[in-house]
């Protein structure tokens, strides 16, 4: 990499006034003494007390976040840019920021399946456009609105933004902040050499060194994890986490099946585990992915090329229980209402390209998708965390109304970003979580293109660029 696209110092200060401090306490006078007061002795006594509030204002001022008041337009950076239906790696020159947003040098970025098609596919962007949803990396520059993260920071920009004050936040749902609405905001950031404006995808991007993102989709991380396992929580392994822990948290002893064992399956896999679940039950065609899924707590692993047309019922007496002694805690009959499984993970998806291993019996991923709904008992919780399904589906009218199921759409499995991504560090941290596990290869921003081609053949589970 040449030297224009080492990071470059940005400048950054705060500019405060201070007044100076009173020579000695204010006597406050009282009550009496106080009606009795001149105008002139008020005023003074006035000009006093507000010397000592700006003095205050100072110091407090002291702790706020760093501003980056000059000018960062024009720095050189490069990006993988999709223009048109190719993706190369371009230099770009920075805009301005705005004052609610943040310029983060990017250190890691993962690679997530859906991305396959914006990065190697027919995806037409309305405009060049730097891919991706998500990124870590240091914060360089703050716009001078900005308070939730300081310059030096680490900081993950996640793929779902939480404000905290839109309807949707105030309502319990910052999965579906309004914020995630990137038309919004989502103005150039860059030029390419041309005067050609960029954008990046969902106002985020990732696959650059430079992001700029608004305030709600950054969240400051203090721990000396590796970038590369931090950046995971932006995205996959953040969303199969949540999937376990969020909308229908996975309690002790019970029964989990997880539909899919990549990145994202494998981190719902590992969430379970952390949850003591009784069985945790994975369906995936692929042999390695199988056996990480064993190696990371699943209890039984299927094959659903061999069980295709039995695999409910299969996964349905698998969670029958101990006992049908009703009054012994015990349920009556594996059918759809009583028998399957308590929480039910759906991530595997369709095929977006032909896979280069083995591949499931039925490419849109529509089966899959049907399967879960049948395998979640009445009662229980599914989570649809696959996005890569092709068509339509239709369910009986008079089960799916009695079935009593809570189904969970997968926003990042209903992560609330900044209230979980501290937690995901610490669970980590202490071992309940490997994230290192998931990653099995890292390529630098040149080589983002064939690190996609591997994901897009399913031929590695967790993909991370890294920079710089």
């Amino acid at each position: 990499m040449s030297d224009t696209h080492q990071p470059h110092d940005v400048q950054r200060f705060i500019e405060v006034e201070v007044a100076s401090e009173p020579a000695g306490p204010v006597e406050q006078p009282e009550q009496g003494e106080r009606a009795g007061m001149s105008r002139r002795s008020m005023l003074k006594a006035g000009a006093l007390a507000a010397a000592t509030l700006t003095a205050g204002q100072a110091r407090a001022q002291e702790d706020a976040p760093a501003v980056a008041t000059g000018s960062v337009a024009g720095m050189p950076f490069r990006a993988l840019v999709r223009s048109g239906t190719t993706s190369s790696v371009e230099d770009l020159r920075l805009r301005e920021i705005k004052p609610r947003q943040v310029l983060v040098r990017t250190t890691a970025s993962c690679g997530c399946y859906t991305i396959t098609r914006n990065v190697l596919g027919d995806r037409n962007f309305d405009a060049p456009t730097i891919p991706n949803h998500s990124g870590f990396g240091v914060v360089e520059a703050v716009g001078a609105e900005v308070r939730r993260v300081r310059t030096g920071d680490r900081v993950l920009v996640c793929g779902t933004p939480e404000c905290g004050v839109c309807y949707q936040c105030l309502h319990g749902n910052p999965e579906a902040c309004n914020y995630l609405n990137s038309q919004l905001f989502n103005e150039p950031i860059a030029d390419m050499a041309d005067g050609t404006a960029v954008i990046q995808q969902g106002a985020i991007g990732g696959l650059s060194e430079i992001i700029v993102a608004m305030e709600e989709y950054c969240i400051p991380l203090f721990t000396d994890l590796p970038d590369g396992e931090l950046s995971l929580l932006g995205d996959t392994l953040a969303a199969g986490l949540s999937a376990t822990l969020t909308y229908g948290r996975v309690e002790p002893g019970s029964d989990v099946v997880v539909f899919g064992a990549g990145p994202i399956g494998l981190a719902a896999v590992q969430g379970a585990r952390s949850q003591s679940a009784g069985q945790i039950i994975v369906i995936e065609p692929v042999a390695y992915r199988r056996e990480k899924a064993l190696e990371l707590g699943a209890t039984t692993v299927l094959d659903p090329n061999v069980d295709t047309d039995t695999l409910v019922e299969r996964v349905r007496e698998m969670c029958y229980g101990p006992t049908d002694r009703l009054d012994a805690g015990g349920r009556y009959g594996p059918g759809y209402r009583y028998g399957g499984a308590d929480f039910v993970i759906e991530a595997s998806g369709g095929d977006l390209f032909p896979p280069a291993v083995e591949t499931g019996p039925d490419t849109t991923g529509l089966l899959a998708l049907r399967q879960s709904w049948d395998v979640t008992r009445g009662g229980g919780h599914l989570t649809l965390l696959a996005a890569g399904q092709q068509g339509d589906i239709s369910f009986p009218t008079a089960r799916f109304c009695l079935s009593t199921r809570s189904i969970h759409g997968g926003q990042m499995g209903g992560m609330h970003p900044m209230r979980d991504a501290p937690r995901y560090v610490t669970m980590i941290e202490r071992g309940a979580i490997d994230a290192a596990a998931v990653i099995t290869a890292t390529y630098p921003l040149d080589g983002v293109v064939d690190g996609f081609q591997r994901v897009a053949d399913r031929t590695e589970l967790g993909v991370v660029f890294v920079f710089g």
